[in-house]
């Protein structure tokens, strides 16, 4: 036997009679091979990488056939490196193409102009995981590297798509979410965690080179860069590391600026620390990925750029660079970063209620250049959304990605041209090609669209529908590309492979609630607490405090957190609609919807007949709908239409009455921006062509009047079908309607709705100023009626104990200059009592044991009022904004999980970290636990308290 197995190069003729090549082992000259795409290997190990496939050429073994025609033997060849290297050089072998990290470079660019594919395209096959795909997959020597949801890390053979190993990453069920895509140094695989582990695994067996201990989670991809790799923390810890993981130096945001030394992860710490609470100032996560140019890092850190320069041992501070003021001047949510070619920093960022743009930073020597890519700036009254993704970059043109439909895949040019390159929704990043963008998107659509703007779009629809929401890879035409349906999948030419047929069940709750109050009865399953709008529950908070989860999620939002079954729900401001679990934050399924715009409505939670539902209302300026959902799966049961805009103070969903939804709203024509002052937030009024009067969907605080086609309506729905059962108009009192609040109290349905605190209408006629109604809730029977008093807007109306209890933004008319929560005897709806004059009482009155509570909103005071008399208790100002608190006895919930002790006038004993930039969102306490999500910057947490915090070990101790 020869010492080294015969090969023969031979053209490719017709091939043998099954017309497929041999796969994976064979035995040759009692040598045993492995023959993969790009790869030949023998005795177990690669001889030579791509030197057996050319576009000419083919390679076989022996008297054995990879395809074409037999041929006699021409030689035979020591396959040594030298000898495999001369080969390919005199055939021309194609070497086989690699990705290696997120997005392709360092810079995150996603520029790959020497890459193409070739459309249509055919599904090669689809690698089923253990958990959603949130990360992008990398691509080397013919193997293809992914780690799932919930921190498997696979390798698959990029021919035959056999698993060659996996590897499951330590921290149990609480390991879940993993964003962090992985990225290849050499023969290393570097892969971050949830768990708040850094591992370095050997590619090529799957084995562990190096686990770094981090102490928090990673939910950045690492960048590699020549010999060196970085990656940092969700605390922003920044890790410099040789290949093999060796750590060259490392840099803390958190010591080194906010000069804090303790706990950052303690709201305890941080009270002692500030001596106050925190706020937008002391923000310092890294939620999103960094990037990397040459020796420079760049980090988006706590709202602002940070830029450090690696010095081989140590790292210094380049830039600390807040983005700039618009809209705003505080530091703002960041949710992309990329580079230019010459190192330009572009940053996606959201500062408020859907305002942001894409920041541009020149580093000039100690200077730093700022401007913004033109048409993506968004606001609450432009037309367009916001997007959550990083851009790519090539040349001068900046390519976005948005969740927004008809505008999912866009070209910004250096002269402001927004040019639409395809329709459908994203919140991935796009990457180019040659000739083609490639992008996922929210409909559970690949997209291959054409850079020119010519032509059509081909689009591959994955098994299930799922989202897509990580970039792919794409290496010799192919297109590498996980989704949330838990599939890796892999499209090539000439692909004929069956979709998957096997649904993964990852709906599925894995991890039951394990709190003390699993009962339905501790769920917080509808916005305001309870359908009395009470805003209030005891159970049981005491000190400690400890966070047991975070996670990140893309989009905006303005209601609080609801739970039921399980599962904690969440509705964003652009459509998405996803429910994860309360024991772990694990996503189990997401829904979109396109046309939704600045949606700040609430899903409520409901079981019936032992079938457990979620209603949502989701409004857009062209459509509304309210849809019914089945709460385990997601799957849509019923849609009906509505109308209206959800505004500021339409939070609060349908309440639910035996087999009844009812809702309340608005009618009329509506735009991004209004006609008049009184109808427009901010900038100036836009006439319309005919002269109409129209609202602005998002409009102002301060209302005079409404236009005249604003009917204020209420309507109930069968829940079963959908279909009206019946149906209120108030408009014979009134223009409004979509300031309006829904109260259910001992069988009886109470309406409140605002008209304006003008005398008169915009033509001079006499109107009221709001409306106060009870009814019968199965028939839609008033049963009394008062104009006397209601809500003014930007506030729902609140019962408990046969009282009601009514708030607002506004004046109640224009005859006064002082606002008052008013009380109510929900038997007529004669006033019991108006409080002592409050600033303003906005989102809800919320009805305590011993008091009511009621916010002033920025700028002004918050008040404790005595529930018998109306006398102000307690007046308290920590210079909240908008907050929308929530009351768990004897604790306010506020912003970044803020917790406001009511035992003896109002006292602040746990605050932070600071997970949130804006200010309008409270945390709640259901089922046990005290739940946050972040309006502005895209977090979830969750926190424990008493005994269970006094147990926890986090996942990442």
């Amino acid at each position: 036997m020869s010492p080294f197995p015969a090969v023969v190069w031979a053209k490719p003729g017709r091939p043998r009679k099954n017309g497929h090549a041999p796969r994976g082992q064979f035995s040759v000259d009692s040598w045993q091979w492995t023959v993969e795409s790009g790869r030949l290997a023998v005795a177990g190990k690669v001889v030579e990488n791509r030197c057996w496939r050319t576009a000419n050429w083919e390679l076989t073994t022996g008297n054995r056939y990879l395809g074409g025609r037999r041929t006699m033997h021409t030689s035979k060849l020591h396959l040594g490196l030298g000898l495999c290297l001369g080969y390919a050089l005199l055939c021309g072998v194609c070497r086989a193409e690699d990705w290696t990290q997120y997005k392709y470079d360092s810079r995150h660019s996603g520029n790959v102009p020497q890459r193409s594919v070739v459309t249509p395209l055919g599904l090669v096959g689809a690698v089923p995981l253990t958990d959603a795909v949130f990360t992008a997959p990398v691509v080397k020597d013919g193997r293809v590297y992914v780690i799932d949801g919930s921190g498997v890390v696979f390798c698959l053979d990029g021919s035959s798509l056999e698993v060659l190993w996996k590897f499951e990453t330590a921290g149990g069920p609480a390991n879940c979410n993993n964003v962090s895509s992985p990225a290849l140094a050499g023969r290393f695989l570097h892969v971050g965690t949830m768990a708040g582990r850094y591992y370095v695994l050997d590619s090529a067996k799957g084995t562990v080179v190096r686990e770094i201990p981090c102490g928090e989670p990673i939910l950045s991809a690492p960048v590699v860069v020549g010999e060196r790799a970085y990656f940092v923390t969700l605390g922003s810890k920044v890790y410099s590391l040789q290949a093999d993981g060796t750590i060259a130096w490392t840099w803390d945001f958190v010591t080194a600026v906010l000069q804090f030394s303790g706990n950052r992860w303690s709201g305890a710490e941080w009270l002692r620390h500030k001596q106050g609470r925190v706020t937008w100032r002391d923000q310092f996560l890294c939620t999103q990925d960094l990037a990397a140019h040459g020796d420079l890092v760049v980090l988006p850190i706590g709202g602002s750029t940070v830029v450090l320069r690696d010095l081989g041992t140590r790292a210094e501070v380049q830039m600390h660079r807040p983005i700039p003021a618009y809209v705003g001047s505080e530091s703002p949510g960041l949710f992309g970063t990329s580079l230019g070619e010459d190192g330009s920093i572009f940053q996606q960022y959201h500062r408020r209620d859907n305002a942001g743009r894409v920041e541009i930073l020149r580093l000039r020597g100690k200077e730093v250049e700022t401007s913004f890519v033109p048409g993506t700036e968004t606001a609450i009254q432009l037309p367009r959304l916001l997007s959550f993704s990083s851009v790519s970059v090539r040349g001068e043109d900046v390519y976005r990605c948005s969740p927004e439909h008809g505008y999912g895949f866009c070209r910004h040019a250096p002269a402001g041209t927004v040019q639409v390159l395809n329709a459908a929704g994203s919140i991935a990043s796009p990457i180019l090609l040659r000739e083609h963008g490639v992008y996922g998107g929210l409909d559970g659509k690949l997209h291959v669209v054409p850079l020119s703007g010519q032509g059509q779009a081909w689009s591959f629809r994955t098994a299930f529908g799922r989202a897509i929401s990580a970039p792919p890879a794409v290496c010799d035409g192919r297109i590498y590309i996980g989704g949330e349906d838990g599939y890796l999948y892999i499209l090539g030419p000439n692909g004929k492979a069956k979709p998957p047929g096997k649904d993964l069940q990852l709906s599925r709750i894995r991890n039951l609630l394990a709190s003390a109050k699993t009962d339905a009865k501790y769920d917080w399953f509808t916005n305001y607490g309870d359908l009395a709008n009470t805003n209030a529950n005891d159970q049981e908070v005491q000190p400690p405090w400890k966070l047991k989860w975070i996670r990140r999620y893309e989009g905006t939002y303005k209601h609080v957190p609801v739970c039921g079954g399980g599962r904690m729900y969440t509705h964003t401001a652009e459509g998405q609609i996803f429910a994860v679990e309360q024991e772990t934050g694990r996503l189990l399924w997401r829904r979109y919807w396109p046309d939704i715009h600045l949606s700040f409505t609430s899903p409520i939670y409901f079981s019936r007949g032992g079938k457990e539902c979620l209603l949502v209302p989701q409004a857009g300026i062209e459509r509304s709908s309210l849809r019914c959902l089945d709460a385990a799966t997601g799957a849509l049961l019923w849609e009906a239409p509505f109308t209206g805009s959800p505004s500021w103070s339409r939070q609060g969903p349908p309440v639910i009455f035996e087999n009844l939804a009812i809702y309340g709203f608005g009618s009329g024509r509506y735009a991004a921006q209004g006609t008049e002052k009184a109808y427009i937030f901010r900038d100036k009024p836009q006439p319309a062509p005919d002269g109409a009067a129209i609202m602005s969907f998002i409009y102002t605080h301060d209302n005079p009047y409404y236009p005249q086609d604003n009917k204020p309506l209420l309507r109930a729905w069968d829940l079963d079908t959908g279909k009206v059962v019946w149906e209120k108009d108030f408009s014979e009192f009134g223009c409004g309607g979509n300031d309006v609040g829904l109260c259910l109290m001992d069988g009886t349905l109470y309406y409140s709705t605002f008209f304006g605190y003008a005398e008169k209408d915009k033509e001079g006629r006499p109107k009221s100023q709001g409306l106060t109604v009870a009814l019968e809730p199965r028939t839609g029977q008033v049963l009394w009626q008062t104009t006397r008093h209601y809500v003014t807007a930007g506030c729902t109306v609140s019962g408990k104990d046969g009282r009601l209890y009514l708030g607002g933004f506004n004046i109640p008319h224009q005859s006064t200059k002082t606002r008052h929560v008013w009380c109510l005897d929900a038997k007529d709806g004669s006033m019991i009592w108006q409080s002592e004059p409050v600033a303003k009482a906005v989102n809800v009155v919320t009805v305590g044991a011993r008091f009511v509570f009621a916010h002033g909103s920025t700028g002004c005071p918050s008040y404790l009022i005595d529930k018998g008399t109306g006398k102000i208790l307690t007046t308290f100002d920590l210079k909240y904004a908008c907050t929308r608190f929530t009351l768990s006895e004897p604790y306010l919930v506020g912003c970044n999980l803020d917790l406001l002790d009511t035992s003896d006038g109002v006292r602040l004993v746990s605050t932070g970290p600071a997970l949130e930039p804006r200010e309008c969102i409270g945390g709640i306490v259901s089922n046990g636990r005290i739940f946050y999500t972040a309006q502005a910057s895209g977090l979830q947490a969750c926190d424990v308290y008493g005994p269970e915090a006094t147990r926890l070990r986090a996942a990442w101790e």
